[in-house]
């Protein structure tokens, strides 16, 4: 699991999202809206709906790139929970909470 979240507010654009990543050395970032979560950016979202198109990462928002929603996991959960949900959303990732607070980010390469 990755620790402590790292996350963006829905108006910054994907270059901002990418450095973030790479500064960082994270797969993912959580974007926020008021201060909420509402969805996860992934490197592989930015290579499949920005690079590959040559889309402008400079003008375009991580809220047009973003997956929703998120799916979450209690960190009391089992790691054989955690795979099922994975293949059941197909989804490469999974935010984790401890008394309803976010704590982590569960990638598929963790497990």
């Amino acid at each position: 699991m990755t620790s402590p979240v790292l996350s963006i507010d829905l108006d910054k654009t994907v270059n901002n999202a990418a450095e973030i990543i790479y500064e960082n050395k994270v797969g993912s970032l959580l974007i926020t809206e008021k201060g909420e979560f509402i969805g996860i950016v992934t490197k592989t979202d930015l290579m499949k709906r920005v690079l590959i198109k040559n889309l402008d990462a400079k003008s375009l928002k991580v809220s047009e790139v973003m997956s929703q929603p998120l799916y979450t996991i209690d960190s009391g959960e089992s790691l054989e929970a955690a795979r099922e949900m994975l293949r059941e959303k197909s989804v490469r990732h999974l935010t984790v909470t401890q008394n309803n607070e976010v704590v982590g980010i569960l990638s598929i390469k963790d497990l």
